[in-house]
């Protein structure tokens, strides 16, 4: 289904941008995967909470990184398909689904890191 929405975006780096994306996200849950069995109970999450207890989530807390970049993902996916021949829009979008996609790659790496 993912597959012929994405059809629908004709644009070559608009392609490029969402394909590079879902791969992204499928690495993100790769991750989670892998190392799902020596997370500790406890992971630092919210770093924009006051430091302490509040910054700590669940191990299942981590697939909040995974979830809003697939939503990213459709919402973005849905949109661009839905803009026509505005291929800057198209661009746009996935662009900037890619950005959201790798720096919660990042994010999720660095947290693994840490607590491993």
């Amino acid at each position: 289904m993912l597959y012929n929405t994405a059809m629908l975006v004709t644009d070559r780096i608009s392609k490029l941008g969402f394909r590079l994306t879902l791969l992204l996200v499928i690495i993100q849950a790769l991750v989670l995967l892998s190392s799902w069995r020596f997370l500790p109970p406890k992971l630092p999450l919210f770093y924009s909470r006051p430091w302490g207890e509040e910054q700590l989530t669940t191990a299942a807390g981590l697939w909040l990184i995974s979830g809003l970049s697939l939503i990213v993902f459709l919402v973005n996916l849905a949109s661009a398909s839905l803009a026509g021949e505005e291929s800057l829009a198209k661009q746009i979008l996935a662009v900037s689904g890619l950005i959201f996609s790798f720096l919660g790659l990042i994010s999720l790496i660095q947290i693994v890191r840490l607590v491993i």
